[in-house]
Formats: structure tokens, C-alpha cells, sequence
């Protein structure tokens, strides 16, 4: 979690969405300042009246960023690997994540992770820039977002790993960050300007 007190907001990271570019931005442009553990959602920390957002992703690229960075790189921090199978295949990895009934705070959707919060705004990471310029605090616009901790230089595009079958397992375990976030379930999506593949939100 960022807060800029001087500012009047809140960040409140989503696992896997751009959560290091923007600590970054906010830390050293907007007087933000860290407070909690890395994925905090204390809202205790919140002051009264701040603006409170968030970012949503994707939910086909966010599920292959997630079993990427926790199977394909070298570690099983987690246990992921062992657990599902194998972790060599994102769609035996999806398959897996959807069955779950209890998922660990990382396996969570987006729905899942942001519920309860009080957030004002939840940004595109799609279209992440021109979102966080139009937001309340923003005055410096010329600011460029960096792009960190990326898995997109050691892997190919998400669509290259979305089988029929692992499509249907991210629908599942993915269905209410579709609809609330409006982003669309077809893959070809993906491809479009942008890669946003947003519905109207």
C-alpha cells in the first residue's frame, strides 16, 4: 500500500498488476510513502476522505503472469509446481487454480482480492497510463509509468499458452473479474490495440 497523505490518496496493490511500476511512480513523483507489507490491505492505514484505487488486469494475461512468475522461474516458492501437477503447463497450472476452493491470496481473482476495500477507482493496466492521468492528485501528466519486474522478455504472449481448455479453467476461476472489470472473455481480445480487451466499463 502507498498512501500520499499530503496528496489525499491510496494505493492498494492487486497481486500481479503492475504493483513495483507503481510504488515506484507514487514514491518518488506523487510524496507517497509505503506502509505494511508488501500486499497490504489494511484500510486502518487509510486516512479519512483519501481516494482510494487500485489496478485490474486482464484475467488471461494475469493467470499466465502468475503461473510464470511462481513455476517457470526457476523456484517453487509457493508449492505451486508440486501441487498442481505440473507446473510446466499452464493449463494443467489453470485447471488446478480453478478447482480450489480455498485459494491462497495469490491464486485469488482480482474480485476476490479487492473485496471489501473502499476503492474509489480501479485502473486498467491495459490502459494504465492515460487512467492514472486523469486521476484527482495527478498534476505532473508528463510523468512516464516505468514498466517493472515484467514477464514479458522470457516468455511468449499469453495467448500462445491459452488452450481451449485452459480458456474455459480462467473463465471459471476468472467469471466475476470479467464482469467487473469489463473486460471480454475472447481471447482474440487480447490482440487488439492496446491488448486491452475491454468491454465498456
Amino acid at each position: 500500500m502507498v498512501i500520499g497523505e499530503d496528496l489525499g490518496y491510496a494505493f492498494i496493490s492487486t497481486m500481479k498488476c503492475a504493483t513495483n511500476s507503481m510504488y515506484r511512480v507514487l514514491v518518488d513523483h506523487y510524496n507517497g510513502c509505503r506502509v505494511g507489507d508488501f500486499h497490504c490491505r489494511d484500510t486502518a492505514y487509510i486516512p479519512r476522505n483519501s481516494f482510494v484505487f487500485s489496478i485490474c488486469r486482464n484475467p488471461y494475461a494475469r493467470a499466465v503472469s502468475i503461473w510464470w512468475s511462481t513455476c517457470m522461474r526457476g523456484h517453487d516458492r509457493y508449492g505451486f509446481r508440486r501441487a498442481c501437477g505440473n507446473g510446466d503447463d499452464f493449463q494443467t497450472f489453470i485447471v488446478w487454480v480453478a478447482t480450489l476452493v480455498r485459494r491462497p491470496p495469490l491464486l485469488q481473482n482480482q474480485t476476490e482480492w479487492q473485496a471489501g476495500l473502499p476503492l474509489d477507482d480501479v485502473l486498467h493496466l491495459e490502459n494504465l497510463a492515460l487512467e492514472f492521468a486523469r486521476l484527482p492528485f495527478i498534476s505532473r501528466r508528463e510523468i512516464k509509468l516505468p514498466e517493472m519486474n515484467t514477464t514479458f522478455s522470457d516468455r511468449l504472449p499469453a495467448q500462445h499458452y491459452l488452450t481451449p481448455l485452459a480458456v474455459d479453467a480462467v473463465r471459471v476461476w476468472a467469471r466475476p473479474d470479467f464482469e467487473n472489470f469489463g473486460y471480454s472473455e475472447e481471447v482474440s481480445a487480447l490482440g487488439s490495440p492496446g491488448g486491452a480487451g475491454l468491454g465498456q466499463c
